[in-house]
Parts: structure tokens; sequence; C-alpha cells
């Protein structure tokens, strides 16, 4: 449990870059534009060309929410297609976010999980997700994502349920028990709880889930406006938007 565990020294790093991240939201991220998408650019291409290797012909299949997160944010970062990177930058936050606060209330799933190599594999995997994190709030704070994009947001996240109920589930891909693994089929939590799997746990659980993945997308929503009219009042930018596309178009860059 939190700060309890052998591995607590995890999350209380893991608590330290949440902290961090608070600071460059309210300081860094959306305020040059240069820097905003030399951010999203050098961490797509990092994830796209690490993830490739990892997860390369024959070897596995990706059935994490951040394994396919980290796919769909790099090509985000390159492709201008707004509601794409509206998608990709959500997917990244919200795949972050659930990493962080497994991460930070109980670290010893993550090194439990790992049979081999764990610590170069433990250590990546949090590169990774703080990467993609980082990745999806400068994505957030670039971009004024409207209605329509919210509705691929909640498609994407539809998509996944779908790709894991046939990959994860029906054909039993999956190997062992991950956190978003645990997180869909309520083991995680009771098991961090000690509490017994019954119908009334159940119910109460996913009606928890429900409302906390709304309230994350709430957020969520409310930052990236908190970003657009940060933009707005101050109007320096050190690169011009592209001529032919309008600021407002799905496919601004």
């Amino acid at each position: 449990m939190i700060f309890t565990a052998p591995h607590y020294y995890l999350g209380v790093i893991q608590l330290a870059l949440v902290a961090a991240y608070v600071l460059i939201a309210v300081f860094v991220a959306g305020r040059n534009r240069v820097l905003d998408r030399a951010v999203i650019w050098l961490i797509g291409a990092y994830l796209l060309l690490y993830k490739t290797w990892e997860y390369g012909p024959f070897r596995t299949i990706p059935v994490d929410l951040s394994a396919i997160s980290y796919f769909l944010f790099g090509i985000a970062a390159f492709v201008p297609f707004r509601p794409l990177k509206a998608a990709g930058s959500f997917s990244a936050m919200l795949s972050g976010s659930i990493y962080f606060v497994t991460m930070i209330l109980y670290p010893e799933m993550h090194v439990e999980n790992l049979l081999s190599n764990r610590w170069f594999l433990l250590t990546m995997a949090m590169v990774n997700h703080n990467l993609m994190f980082l990745g999806g709030m400068f994505m957030c704070a670039k971009y004024e994502f409207g209605r329509t994009d919210h509705v691929w947001m909640l498609g994407w996240i539809a998509f996944y349920l779908v790709y894991y109920q046939l990959v994860a589930v029906s054909y039993g891909v999956v190997e062992g028990v991950t956190a978003i693994v645990g997180i869909l089929q309520g083991t995680l939590v009771a098991e961090v709880l000690g509490v017994p799997l019954t119908v009334a746990y159940f119910v109460l659980y996913y009606a928890v889930i429900i409302l906390a993945f709304a309230l994350i997308l709430t957020v969520y929503i409310l930052l990236n406006r908190a970003f657009a009219r940060r933009r707005k009042r101050k109007k320096g930018s050190f690169l011009p938007p592209l001529t032919g596309v309008r600021p407002d178009s799905p496919f601004a860059a």
C-alpha cells in the first residue's frame, strides 16, 4: 500500500514527478509554439521507434491501454488532423494518470509482474509512461479541442474496450495481470483494499469507475480550455500558423 511497501520509494519518485508536471503545466506548456511542437515531435518519434522495436513482428501483441496509446500518440504527433490529436493527447494523459495512481498507491504490482530484467523494464516503463503523459500534456496545451473532437476521445476509448475484449478476454492473449487488466476486471482495487469479490462490490466498483472516468474527461476538457484561454491572452508566437489552413480547421498543424 502507499508508502509502506518495500518499494515505496518508487511511489515517492512518481509523486515528485507529478508535482513537476503541475509546475510545467503552469509555467511552460502552451507558452511557446516552437517548444510545444519540439516536445511533441521528439516524444512522438521516440515512442514510435522504441515501441515499434519492442512490439516488432512476431514478438508480442500490445494489450494495455498504455501500449496502444504509445502508437496513437506517436502517430498523432505527426499527422495534421486535430481530432486524432485530441484522441492521442487524451489517451496519453489517461494512460499516464492510471500508471501514476497505481505506482503511487501500489508500486509492488509493477515490480512483481516483471519476471526477468525487471529493473531495466521497470525503469523503461516509468520513463515511457512519464514521457507519454508529458507529450499528451503539451499536445493538450498546443491545440484547442471542440465538441466534435471530444467524440473522438470517447470513440477511441470505446474502440479500445472492444479491442481489449477481443484480444485479452476472448482470445486470452494477456499473460499475467497488468494494471489495466486488474482495473477493468476489478481485481486490483479489491486486492489493495482486501475486500471479497462480491456482486455488491462489482456494482459499486464499476459505478465509481464510470464516475472517475467522467471526472477525468471533464478535467481534461477544462484543462484544454484553460490552455486555450491563456494562448488567446498572449498572442505572441515564434512560429506563424501554416498558410492556407484556418486555425479552427481539423487539419491545422
